[in-house]
């Protein structure tokens, strides 16, 4: 394939034509359905051919990938004293996945090539209403590729971003569903009824998003309480997350690059 252009369906979502009718009434959409669900889905983003591309660039790799597994509170925290051990500031989830750092996906591959294709930076920055918007400076976490091999999974927890965004590049063939209650985390901690019950599977609220490969996830995970069910078969589930920050230069410390990937750098 050609330029980072050809990977994405620009005649449905043309981020590349910025100051048209189109472009703008995809703006609208995204920064509306973020305002009102939490989540954006943009079905069929990046073309099946580019789909499959990255597929086969990500097996080429995967067995290299950083095996994560942790003990955390929704918090991501290993649990705060002066709470009971059945508040939701001390009830611990589990995750374990494997982590694909950035320096390990090649320059010329196509989930890189789109990464830092300037069309794609200045559309998000547009939808999240940022007069500036940057990549990652981090090597290892400016972009990266979840793995989830089958009874993997990733527990319940707010997002320490106020948004993320992420592309299905492939899907298991059973579970490995992303889940949701939106707008859960309040200012003032009024949230942890409504977190036991989550925890306790009974909140009402609880949502599943049918992300398919290709699929472009805008997503606000600082709020919104979130996960991803257990994946069954023999098919890996790969998510790919693309770190964009406020400001230019932004770095993880040694301890959480450690803690992610498995060494610093």
């Amino acid at each position: 394939m050609g330029s980072p252009q050809d990977f994405i369906d620009t005649d449905r979502y043309p981020i590349h034509r910025p100051g048209t009718s189109a472009y703008d009434a995809l703006v609208a959409h995204c920064r509306t359905a973020l305002e009102t669900q939490g989540a954006c889905l943009l079905h069929g983003f990046a073309v099946p051919e580019a789909v499959a591309c990255m597929a086969t660039e990500t097996d080429r790799v995967v067995e290299r990938a950083y095996l994560c597994r942790d003990t955390h509170t929704v918090y991501l925290n290993t649990g705060e004293s002066g709470f009971p051990e059945d508040h939701p500031r001390r009830r611990l989830e589990v995750t374990e996945l494997y982590s694909v750092a950035c320096d390990q996906i090649a320059s010329e591959d196509a989930l890189k090539r789109v990464y830092h294709w300037d069309p794609l930076l200045f559309f998000l920055a547009d939808v999240l209403q940022r007069r500036a918007y940057y990549r990652m400076a981090d090597p290892l976490a400016a972009l990266t590729i979840n793995v989830m091999r089958e009874n993997q999974n990733h527990g319940w927890h707010f997002d320490e971003a106020q948004v993320t965004t992420t592309l299905m590049i492939q899907a298991p063939e059973q579970g490995g569903r992303f889940q949701y209650v939106h707008n859960l985390r309040t200012e003032d901690e009024r949230e942890y009824e409504g977190i036991t019950q989550v925890l306790d599977g009974t909140h009402p609220g609880i949502r599943t998003l049918d992300i398919k490969p290709g699929t472009l996830s805008i997503f606000a995970g600082y709020y919104s309480l979130h996960r991803v069910t257990p994946v069954a078969g023999g098919t890996t589930r790969y998510l790919a997350t693309f770190c964009f920050k406020d400001r230019p230069g932004v770095k993880n410390s040694p301890e959480v690059q450690k803690l992610f990937y498995g060494r610093t750098a």
